[in-house]
């Protein structure tokens, strides 16, 4: 179920995220709060639709890659109009770690406004907001025009809550790339790559984010072997990382 903002007296917009790892959502949930917005938060993209149509949204934020109904999945659900209770020309951006240039465009094509990459702070993700906004109002506006007065600041206390829950994900992302390693299953060990990637790029794990990106190139490029063996290193370093942490 969609996960709801403390909502204050006034707010710039109302934003559905659309994010399935945990790390990414404390850290957007952040930078849009602060910024004067309030939000939902949604898991997967059938998540996303269902709150679409009970919820007042002005605007979706779709991560691509999320298990069951992914963003372009649901980005095109939303933009087919079959639903009635679903605006389906509400700005889409979409949050993506694929760098690509035809990852961009097939982002465009199922319907989104924009496309910012992973990872990003306050400063590239609030003046896109107030750009496809803005956009919808009426007003022209560019980007740049929309990066005034964008502020953010994480105390101590909300940076060790992001890495304590960084660090209490591990063990479930041994244990599901043990899993897709024993059972072969190279679009497994894409996913399960490919979120905790973008979790080790918030923190700037520099070694874990570099093991995790050769990991989900080499299952998305089909190389098995290359993938198992990137995955049994992956295992190994949060293996390493859990002992130090125990001691």
């Amino acid at each position: 179920m969609p996960q709801s903002s403390d909502k204050p007296e006034t707010s710039l917009g109302h934003i559905l995220v659309a994010e399935d790892d945990v790390v990414a959502q404390m850290v957007v949930k952040k930078i849009i709060e602060q910024a004067g917005y309030t939000l939902d938060l949604a898991a997967n993209g059938q998540e996303a639709i269902d709150a679409l149509e009970t919820g007042d949204y002005d605007l979706v934020l779709m991560d691509c890659l999320m298990p069951g109904m992914n963003g372009f999945e649901a980005s095109q659900a939303i933009r087919s109009g079959n639903s009635p209770h679903i605006n389906s020309k509400i700005p889409i951006i979409a949050m993506t770690g694929l760098t690509a240039e035809d990852d961009k465009q097939r982002c465009i094509e199922a319907g989104m406004f924009e496309v910012i990459s992973k990872p990003f702070g306050s400063e590239a993700l609030i003046p896109v907001i107030r750009h496809c906004m803005a956009k919808v109002d009426g007003v022209d506006t560019t980007i740049d025009e929309a990066q005034v007065e964008v502020k953010h600041s994480w105390d101590d206390g909300f940076l060790d809550n992001v890495i304590d829950q960084y660090l209490a994900e591990v063990p479930r992302v041994i244990g599901e790339l043990q899993q897709a390693v024993d059972e072969g299953d190279s679009d497994k060990l894409r996913q399960v790559a490919h979120r905790f990637r973008g979790a080790t790029d918030i923190l700037n794990v520099s070694g874990l984010s570099a093991r995790s990106k050769a990991l989900e190139q080499a299952a998305r490029a089909g190389e098995e072997e290359l993938a198992i063996t990137h995955a049994s290193d992956l295992i190994e370093e949060l293996n390493k990382l859990l002992r130090m942490l125990a001691e």
